[in-house]
């Protein structure tokens, strides 16, 4: 699904990056801006070494400047859909490439990326610039449409995970979301586990569920608050759950989706772990996401909020 890569900054150097480069590194970060995100290494230290290099025309080797202007256009869209995700600092002050692809090792070592662009290949997951002239960039590092398979524990978790570590909110839209069956409850603590799981340094933020009133009973109340009190508990999340009713001749709750700031995922066949059923799994466009996430504004919304659970 979500691809996640790491791009060494020496590879903007004007050693490097050429009339001959820049294009194939221009071609993977307008396909990141879509299908995954970059992990600023050292937080933002790696965002400040790449602006520095690009707007002091370090990478100026017989290249137009409109060019330049490009790459600062793309990182400016990664940063503005939060594509480009700060890792908390170690030890390391990077300076050289070897200090970097450090960094980008012991992370890698803890979850693999999905590529780390370097300028030459060291170890398994590196691709150098020059080998990107040899990939179908928009095969490799693109959307490659749908995905399905049934949704055991193993297969969420490769959903869930690099969609929601790096995010700084994740909604939950699933009108049949009831914590008070044990498949959803799966999925709940999944979430809470994947969510701001930032290899190890987790951080604490707000699970919002909208599901639909065709599920909700008074009884559920006490079940739902004892289950979200666990997950605080367990992983320090608060979880808020917003019950929405259909209105009179409006349109009905049916699709499920997992919506961050950053990206978001459809399922065709509903967002509860079931270790018997299929489902279709694809990536939202980035456009559509404000849409999607505004229909569950009170204030906008086509559906009716009856209650709210909560701590």
């Amino acid at each position: 699904m979500l691809k996640e890569i790491c791009i060494i900054p020496q590879v903007f150097d004007k050693t490097f990056l050429n009339e001959d480069t820049w294009k194939d590194l221009k071609s993977l970060l307008e396909n990141i801006e879509n299908s995954g995100y970059i992990v600023g290494l050292n937080n933002n230290d790696w965002k400040k070494t790449i602006r520095e290099k690009i707007n002091t025309r370090v990478i100026l080797n017989n290249i137009d400047e409109k060019i330049v202007d490009k790459f600062n256009s793309i990182l400016n869209v990664l940063h503005d859909r939060n594509r480009i995700v700060g890792h908390p600092k170690g030890m390391i002050k990077p300076t050289t490439e070897n200090d970097w692809l450090k960094i980008a090792y012991e992370l890698n070592d803890i979850r693999s990326f999905f590529a780390i662009i370097t300028t030459k290949n060291t170890i398994e997951n590196t691709i150098s610039l020059y080998d990107l002239d040899d990939i179908n960039i928009s095969e490799k590092f693109g959307l490659t449409g749908t995905k399905h398979f049934i949704k055991t524990t193993k297969e969420l978790e490769k959903v869930f995970l690099p969609l929601l570590a790096y995010a700084k909110k994740v909604t939950i839209i699933d009108p049949y979301f009831d914590i008070s069956t044990h498949r959803y409850k799966e999925t709940l603590i999944l979430i809470a586990k994947s969510y701001r799981e930032r290899r190890g340094k987790a951080e604490k933020g707000n699970i919002i569920i909208n599901c639909s009133d065709k599920i909700f009973e008074n009884y559920k109340i006490t079940k739902w608050k004892k289950f979200i009190k666990q997950i605080y508990q367990d992983y320090g999340h608060l979880v808020i759950i917003n019950i929405w009713d259909k209105k009179e001749d409006s349109i009905k709750l049916h699709d499920r989706y997992i919506i961050t700031e950053q990206s978001g995922i459809s399922s065709a066949a509903g967002t509860d772990k079931d270790d018997y059923q299929q489902s279709e799994w694809g990536i939202k466009d980035y456009s559509t996401l404000y849409d999607i996430e505004n229909q569950y504004n009170e204030n906008f919304s086509p559906f009716e909020l009856k209650n709210i659970v909560k701590l």
